[in-house]
């Protein structure tokens, strides 16, 4: 790479670093709801309950709680460590994806492209200043492609236990991505078998499958001990159990959700039974039936345990959609497009904007929102400026980017040379997008998962666009040097 070059890609790289450093001066955002609870499983991984027995709940997996716990047993300002260190995690995400598109398209082309559209990508970076998932599950998941990328062009024993460990860090920080190594097993078959390229063509592919069922092997040691965890507390070996709560969202709640009335069923009736008639009569007069938790919480109020709540919650749910298949058909197709669509009217707030007003001090915001933890927050005012104008929270923006990411793949798919990658990302965009419509209402937290697999998806196009353009002038120079006699 020329000097001009390297001087405009570390200009890029600084104005991408100068971004996140400026989200973070911002300062942390509330402790409140899951990020409390998270904060509080952390506090338990930090005084030794690594396998969070003293908290007997089945929605959750300990990936999470587990890095916070680190960081509160480790730092003497756990909060602060945190955010930095998922700060480095987003950008970390950005160079894997860099990374990964050179592997893909073997063209630099890619990785200046990467690097120049995720200058805009805002509202994911102020996600590294929650106490949420999404930073590190978008890392993981991040990781995981770029290890099968790598294992799938040379198939190693080493490259079949880190793709095996990475796809166990995903499935532990969200259980949504137990099904990943579908669309993997399509692009190594794909790589394999149909398109081969020179890396690829002399591999000994029966190496290359004990690598694969070593890999798997690595992922289901990875998730044993939660799997064990959770048969000694609910007598059932299973990752998580709160589809059901999901279904009652998508199935009850008016709006996006299906709004279908409760079902004449055995489920519905022992639903009713299990509590009282007061508190289903509550729950009846003012409809907060619908609503996910509190059905929820007074199921386990009644001495249900946790998974056996989701499970009867399901049961119900599953019986309402069976009475109305239909309608519940019609706005699944219709949160499937809105995963695309959903503006981000919402994003977490920050230190910087509740104190704004002055009517509270940081320490009393400490003691209220944080956990008495030290809190720190500034103006930023290009940061600012630009969460008030972010793209994200324009309609026709996010329908523009819908239509980019499906031409791309379609793109990718329909060239040869990248038929494969093609495959292996649409796969993975189709999964995450249709998992989401089926079981969650659309919002803006879910589409950040795949956002760097977006932005993959349109650089590989654009380079794959930009290798055709050049292919095409060399092309037509040969064509006319012929027939002029002349070199161009």
């Amino acid at each position: 790479m020329s000097l001009p070059r390297k001087i405009g890609l570390s200009l890029l790289i600084g104005l991408l670093i100068a971004k996140v450093v400026g989200v973070v001066m911002r300062g942390p955002s509330p402790m409140v709801l899951d990020a409390r609870f998270y904060w509080e499983l952390g506090g338990l991984v930090a005084d030794g309950d690594w396998l969070l027995m003293q908290r007997p709940i089945a929605y959750r997996t300990p990936a999470y709680p587990w890095l916070i716990g680190l960081f509160r047993a480790a730092c003497s300002d756990p909060l602060f460590a945190l955010v930095c260190f998922q700060s480095v995690l987003w950008i970390a995400t950005i160079g894997l994806v860099a990374a990964l598109s050179a592997e893909i398209s073997r063209s630099r082309r890619a990785v200046w492209v990467v690097v120049a559209l995720a200058i805009p990508m805002l509202c994911s970076a102020v996600y590294v200043t929650t106490v949420l998932t999404e930073t590190l599950f978008v890392f993981s998941v991040v990781l995981h492609l770029w290890t099968v990328a790598r294992f799938t062009r040379q198939p190693t024993v080493a490259g079949g236990v880190f793709v095996g460990l990475t796809l166990g860090l995903a499935i532990l920080t969200r259980p949504v991505a137990m099904l990943v190594w579908i669309a993997d097993l399509i692009y190594v078959i794909t790589c394999w078998y149909w398109i081969a390229n020179p890396a690829t063509k002399h591999l000994c592919r029966r190496r290359g499958w004990i690598c694969v069922m070593l890999a798997g092997i690595v992922t289901v040691a990875c998730v044993g001990p939660w799997l064990a965890r959770n048969h000694a507390l609910f007598g059932k070996a299973m990752l998580t159990e709160f589809v059901g709560r999901n279904l009652w969202i998508v199935t009850f709640q008016d709006g996006s959700g299906a709004g279908l009335e409760l079902p004449d069923s055995d489920g519905a009736t022992q639903l009713k039974t299990q509590m009282d008639d007061g508190v289903w009569a509550t729950l009846s007069d003012d409809q907060s039936w619908r609503h996910t938790w509190t059905v929820s919480n007074a199921l386990t109020a009644s001495g249900m345990d946790d998974p056996s709540a989701d499970r009867l919650m399901k049961r119900v749910a599953t019986d309402a959609i069976a009475e109305e298949p239909l309608q519940f058909a019609r706005k699944t197709v219709r949160r499937l497009v809105n995963f695309w669509r959903t503006r981000a009217t919402e994003i977490p707030a920050q230190l910087a904007d509740l104190a704004a007003d002055g009517t509270a001090t940081r320490e009393e915001l400490s003691k209220e929102f944080y956990g008495g933890q030290p809190v720190w927050g500034v103006k930023v005012p290009p940061v600012d400026t630009a969460l008030r104008h972010r793209w994200s929270n324009w309609l026709a923006g996010n329908t523009l980017l819908m239509f980019a990411t499906l031409a791309s793949t379609m793109l990718l798919i329909w060239r040869r040379p990248t038929r494969a990658a093609g495959l292996w990302l649409g796969a993975i965009l189709s999964y995450f997008a249709t998992v989401t419509a089926v079981l969650e209402i659309p919002a803006y937290r879910y589409r950040m998962i795949v956002e760097p697999i977006v932005l993959l998806v349109i650089a590989l196009a654009i380079a794959s666009i930009s290798a055709s353009d050049g292919g095409l002038r060399v092309w037509w120079g040969g064509l006319v040097e012929k027939l002029s006699g002349q070199k161009i």
